[in-house]
């Protein structure tokens, strides 16, 4: 049963129930699991990982086995996975969203990948009637799974309000951009900066612990100094506790780093600081440590300088 709502102008629309998800992994089970709290219908597709799947039909979802299944039963999709290449072939590729969309389908790309080529299959969906926002989404695992992630959205105004209600139950702060591709813009920015800012802590704390300085206490004064932010912060439970398993994994920062240079490369905008973070962290999957946690970069100066970051 479809539910109706009246919109201001008296007329009557079709309100959003039905949600398909797409790329139920770290970020996006949690994100899957909040819409079912909230009241969504939700269907899930099969996935090679069958844990995260089994978990939420046990919540309620439903299983789908491809992307044009789901399509064909549900109002909006949203889809969270790794790369360009995922999502073009989870929108237009066999079985795909494309395949199996009705006319009026919403999809809500919350993957970080190249504003071009969000604008590419933005064009490419439309002429099949469907309307792609892309979604990013900063916070990390524990935003996602306490739905108050920043999702930044770009595409048009009208599918954005229809959306909202879903939005909302994923995020706590929800901005609306402007046309397809600047939200990823935005994503790209905010990502381009904490890469910067990890690489700074991992070499500033690097220099105090070879300088002789327990790290714990230099993090405890840096904190309440001018250099204190939200990345120094999560440092004490991360690089200082000696825990670099994965919220957001090293590779995926190096792939966002990528992207944004190839990004500010179109638009001719010098990208100097983010040239050198995406070296270092190729470096560090060179090293075999794109499974950790992005700051886990720090393991290219620990390694080459033999320091203990951990606090006592």
């Amino acid at each position: 049963m479809l539910a109706i709502t009246k919109r201001k102008d008296g007329a009557m629309e079709e309100k959003i129930t039905r949600i398909g998800f797409i790329g139920v992994g770290t970020m996006g089970e949690p994100m899957a699991a909040n819409l079912l709290k909230a009241g969504f219908e939700v269907t899930v597709m099969a996935h090679r990982n069958r844990a995260p799947v089994e978990r939420l039909v046990g919540q309620g979802a439903r299983e789908a086995q491809t992307a044009a299944e789901i399509a064909g039963a549900v109002q909006a999709i949203v889809t969270c996975v790794s790369d360009d290449a995922a999502v073009e072939e989870v929108l237009t590729g066999p079985d795909g969203i494309a395949e199996g969309a009705s006319e009026g389908l919403i999809v809500i790309d919350t993957s970080t990948i190249s504003p071009l080529t969000s604008q590419r299959l933005a064009a490419e969906v439309s002429a099949r009637g469907i309307t792609l926002l892309d979604a990013p989404i900063s916070g990390g695992q524990n935003g996602a799974i306490a739905g108050t992630l920043a999702i930044m959205v770009g595409g048009p105004r009208e599918a954005f309000d229809a959306v909202l209600p879903a939005l909302e139950a994923m995020g706590k702060s929800i901005t609306y951009v402007g046309e397809n591709g600047s939200a990823l813009a935005v994503k790209l920015a905010n990502n381009l900066i904490v890469a910067a800012t990890q690489v700074a802590i991992s070499e500033a704390l690097t220099m105090v612990a070879q300088a002789g300085v327990e790290p714990g206490l230099a993090h405890s004064i840096l904190v309440n100094a001018t250099a204190g932010s939200r990345q120094l912060d999560g440092a004490k439970t991360s690089l200082l506790a000696g825990d670099l398993r994965p919220g957001f994994k090293l590779s995926l920062m190096r792939k966002d780093m990528g992207l944004a240079l190839d990004y500010g490369k179109a638009l001719g905008v010098p990208m100097f600081s983010t040239a050198l973070s995406h070296q270092l962290y190729t470096l560090a999957m060179g090293m075999g440590k794109g499974d950790l946690t992005a700051i886990g970069v720090a393991e290219v100066y620990t390694d080459a300088t033999g320091a203990k970051l951990t606090a006592e």
